[in-house]
């Protein structure tokens, strides 16, 4: 998910790792609100790939440690985390490594997963701790 949208004719910035977890709640609370299940239905394929994508590797480090399930980001020069304030070259506040809140976030992006693929009637296999699939593969 893009972090910024600089002005005209600038690329979007993609540095961040907590805007795509947000991007799950926001899905999950919009189909809470509407029971849109037709969107989830469409979304769920590309929701899935997301996390795949996580568990292989991002731009930034940002990846699943397969040690513990938690989400990682590093990269020297970049502020990866909602708290991103830089001032020329200095990173004000790096957050390097496995910052809890956007492993909370992370968390419940899995359960939100979990939750669809109950409803969508995936297979939506999980360990007992609800947060690690065995692959999102298998929820297609």
């Amino acid at each position: 998910m893009p972090n910024r949208f600089p002005d005209e004719g600038q690329a979007p910035e993609y540095n961040t790792v907590d805007a795509t977890p947000w991007y799950f709640e926001a899905i999950r609370a919009y189909h809470e609100a509407t029971g849109d299940d037709a969107l989830l239905r469409d979304l769920f394929p590309v929701l899935a790939d997301i996390v795949d994508w996580h568990v292989r590797g991002t731009r930034y480090q940002i990846h699943v440690d397969p040690s513990n399930g938690l989400l990682y980001a590093d990269e020297p020069g970049v502020q990866p985390t909602w708290m991103d304030a830089k001032v020329d070259d200095w990173v004000v506040t790096p957050r390097i490594g496995k910052p809890v809140e956007v492993n909370a976030l992370w968390y419940n992006a899995l359960c939100i997963m979990a939750d669809f693929a109950g409803l969508l009637e995936r297979d939506g296999r999980r360990s007992p701790d609800r947060a690690h699939f065995t692959s999102a593969r298998d929820l297609r």
